[in-house]
């Protein structure tokens, strides 16, 4: 069970089979992918620059984390998010779960991402063509 913060970018396909290398006797593995988007708001996106107090994302983790595995079957988990300036179809979030059963993994899932969406202190600025803003929360 591991959450890592990194600029690096890392090569899904391995980390995938790794996981479930180590993982060979779950019932069920699941990821997902987050990737920087083309077009924000009909803007081509040059690039986006991700922020973040690696403290407080790890403590704010650290409790989400806590509170899920009391409630989820998860046999194990993997989370990797970057930080730093990031180019369109660059990788940016993966999560990957192994649990017995489907649907605790996919809730596990569901619920981290929202997670990090809201409630992790990440501050994303969207770079485009001769302007940049910041992002807002979003869905």
């Amino acid at each position: 069970m591991k959450v890592k913060f990194q600029s690096e970018n890392f090569e899904v396909g391995k980390v995938l089979e790794n996981f479930s290398i180590k993982n060979h006797k779950s019932g069920s593995i699941i990821s997902f992918l987050g990737k920087v988007r083309e077009y924000s708001d009909k803007n081509k996106v040059k690039s986006i620059d991700i922020e973040f107090y690696e403290k407080m994302a790890n403590y704010q983790t650290k409790l989400a984390l806590d509170q899920l595995l009391k409630k989820l079957k998860i046999q194990d988990y993997l989370i990797i998010h970057r930080y730093g300036n990031l180019k369109p179809g660059e990788n940016i979030i993966l999560v990957i779960v192994a649990s017995e059963h489907r649907k605790d993994g996919l809730e596990f899932i569901q619920k981290i991402l929202i997670f990090f969406k809201k409630k992790i202190t990440f501050w994303k600025k969207e770079n485009f063509k001769g302007f940049s803003k910041w992002v807002r929360e979003q869905e």
